[in-house]
This record gives C-alpha cells, structure tokens and sequence, in this order.
C-alpha cells in the first residue's frame, strides 16, 4: 500500500503538469480555414507513427486514461501509468525532446492539444479503459528498447478502442 504513495503522488503531479501544458496554445488568436470547415485530425490519428511520435503519442494516450479512467466500470490506469513514466523515463524524455525538435515549440504544443482532444472523446469509456489498462501493463512488463519497438503497435490498439464498438 505504501509503495502506492509515491506512484499516486508522480501521478497526479504529471496530471496537473499535463493539464497545464495541455493547455497551451489555446488563448491564440483563431486561424480561419481558408477552403475547408472540417476539423484538422492529428497526423497521428492519419497513419502509423513511428519512433518517437508513437512513443510520446503513446504516453498521451495513457494520460488521458490515467484522467479519466475511474469508477463505473472503468479500471483504473493511473498507478500503471505512473509505474510506466518511471520505468521508461529516459525513453520518454527523449521522444520529448525529439518532438518538440521536429515540430518546433508552437506546433509542438498544438498538436499536444488536438491529441489529447482526440483522445478524451471516447466512444465507449469503458472499453478504451480497458484497453489502456493493458496497454499501461504490458508497456510495464517491456524494457525501453522493447517498448520503443512495441509502441506503434500499442498505439494502434488505444486508438482502435476509441471507435465505436
């Protein structure tokens, strides 16, 4: 019970982060489309991604769950997202770094947005819970190199869960 403590503690301290740096960009000045009204999907939810953008699309993913994974019917997946971004801490903290490069701050952050809006619209709570609990488990079970290598896979199979049945 006690080892819990600090993995409940990690996790609510990065899901206060996470809502902060979810935040970002949100109180610009609104761009109109110039042709189109459709709503810009994450090109991570166009293809696979790959390397880093799977790793740290991955773990957005699992923050959300961690959120808003609780109570009817839901398991939770907050104490094993925490076990997971300390197990994998340096891999993370590279795909981080390695995103924020690619894509730059500003696209960084706007894209961090419409992920996490992407990910919190879930079509049946439920079953993405329970997805992302056995996603969380299995990321827990792998060492960084195997879960670099697994993590386009898992990512497709939180993303597959946030459709409709």
């Amino acid at each position: 019970m006690q080892r819990d403590i600090p993995a409940a503690i990690a996790a609510a301290g990065l899901a206060g982060t996470s809502l902060m740096l979810g935040s970002c960009g949100l109180f610009e000045k609104p761009v109109k489309p110039a042709v189109s009204r459709a709503v810009a999907r994450p090109a991570l939810f166009e293809r696979r991604a790959e390397g880093s953008e799977a790793i740290w699309g991955l773990r957005a993913g699992l923050n959300v769950a961690a959120l808003s994974c609780r109570g009817r019917g839901r398991p939770p997946v907050a104490p094993a997202y925490a076990r997971m971004l300390m197990r994998h801490r340096g891999l993370l903290a590279t795909a981080h770094r390695e995103e924020q490069g690619r894509q730059g701050l500003g696209t960084f952050d706007r894209q961090q947005t419409r992920v996490y809006n992407t990910f919190a619209n879930q079509a049946s709570p439920v079953r993405f819970c329970h997805a992302a609990i056995t996603v969380a488990q299995r990321a827990n079970a792998l060492d960084s190199a195997q879960f670099a290598s697994a993590a386009p896979h898992m990512l497709g199979e939180l993303k597959a869960a946030l459709r409709r049945p």
